[in-house]
């Protein structure tokens, strides 16, 4: 059975334009929603094709109802196990790019990363970070001057999967840290926002 949702207010963020933007976010949300709940089709009202031609005929006549706001985004994030053996140790490694990043998302993540190094004072991250995309996207990434910026910043790029790599018995082992929910849900790497973990791989420790 395909467990279907209808997501109302979403669009309004992206100006209900389904542009690269709104791309990438619903490609990152589908791989949470998909390995956190088995959502296996979502519409978002006013944005994505069926839900801006048909509207409000695909809500089944009395549907459930879930409210997500940041009292309730919190309690989930919450409510995360820590898998580490030693909950307080420093993280060896940080997995960003689970599904892979697109193009515009390894730019930004660029500028995010070089941002929060000039507010922490430093040159280079302080945990082994790790962008991963398609080979076809960091072909073109390694054209563009970010690269080398991401180099010289000590952050490195990859087409491995995140979920792979971490399902090696010894690799499983290690703390790993991510922004990934599905990295999250299916190994022991311990999840962080984009703002949290920007801060940790530039300014060292655990939160």
């Amino acid at each position: 059975m395909i467990l279907k949702q209808n997501i109302k207010n979403l669009g309004y963020y992206f100006n209900n334009k389904l542009d690269n933007r709104a791309k990438d976010y619903l490609k990152d949300m589908g791989a949470a929603t998909a390995s956190n709940g088995a959502v296996g089709l979502f519409h978002v009202e006013g944005l994505t094709p069926e839900a801006k031609e048909m509207g409000e005929e695909l809500i089944v006549e009395n549907p459930n109802i879930y409210i997500i706001d940041d009292k309730e985004l919190e309690r989930v994030k919450s409510s995360y196990p820590i898998m580490w053996k030693d909950p307080s140790v420093k993280p060896k490694l940080c997995f960003i790019g689970c599904p892979h990043l697109s193009l515009s998302q390894l730019i930004q993540w660029t500028e995010n990363i070089k941002t929060y190094l000039s507010r922490a004072n430093k040159q280079r991250v302080i945990i082994p970070t790790v962008l991963t995309a398609s080979p076809s996207v960091l072909e073109e990434f390694r054209k563009l001057p970010e690269a080398e910026e991401l180099k010289f910043m000590g952050v490195s790029i990859s087409y491995i999967c995140p979920l792979m790599y971490m399902n090696n018995p010894l690799c499983g082992k290690m703390p790993v840290i991510t922004n990934s929910n599905k990295l999250r849900t299916y190994t022991t790497s311990r999840y962080y926002t984009d703002d949290e973990l920007l801060e940790i791989i530039t300014e060292g420790g655990s939160r």
